[in-house]
């Protein structure tokens, strides 16, 4: 192996556990296989042994009288407690979701058919309101009698002009 050969992700991964001497001989071997074969990665592991000594050096914190205490209470608590997941109002939500999604979508199906009909659907008073203009005339359309008299009129266009111009002061 290259001198300059570095571990990769997964090894440098293990050398924390390697040096604690928790692998197995198989992942062990390997890494001191490479370490004997690379300064680079001798390097390496001298580095994090040196920062694990450094790190001997520091003060121990030391946690209250109470701390082990909290410390167990809070562990029965979280075994104690159910999951906010494994709660009676989620079932309750999952069960009520395909209800409220196909009521939304008979809503949503009945305002469109409504809105439909609306525009195309012709309506008895908008067939009423076309024929308005005939409809207020229809006494003088009786008088007339019938189509071949208006006829008739059309024809005789002089008289059509005597009407209207002796219907006008």
């Amino acid at each position: 192996m290259d001198k300059l050969a570095r571990l990769n992700s997964e090894d440098r991964d293990n050398l924390t556990a390697y040096l604690d001497g928790e692998l197995d001989e198989n992942v062990t071997r390997r890494i001191e296989s490479i370490l004997t074969s690379s300064s680079a990665a001798r390097n390496d592991v001298e580095l994090l042994a040196r920062t694990y000594d450094l790190l001997d050096l520091l003060p121990r914190p030391v946690g209250s009288q109470d701390f082990a205490e909290k410390t167990v209470a809070t562990a029965r608590l979280e075994s104690v407690r159910k999951p906010a997941l494994e709660g009676a109002w989620l079932k309750r939500v999952q069960q009520a979701i395909p209800l409220l999604m196909w009521s939304f979508a008979f809503l949503l199906a009945a305002c469109c058919g409504y809105l439909v009909t609306n525009q195309w659907v012709p309506r008895q008073d908008d067939l009423l309101l076309k024929d308005l203009p005939l409809i207020q005339n229809l006494d003088l359309y009786h008088e007339v009698g019938s189509v071949q008299f208006l006829e008739e009129l059309a024809a005789q266009r002089q008289l059509l002009e005597d009407i209207q111009g002796t219907g006008s002061p």
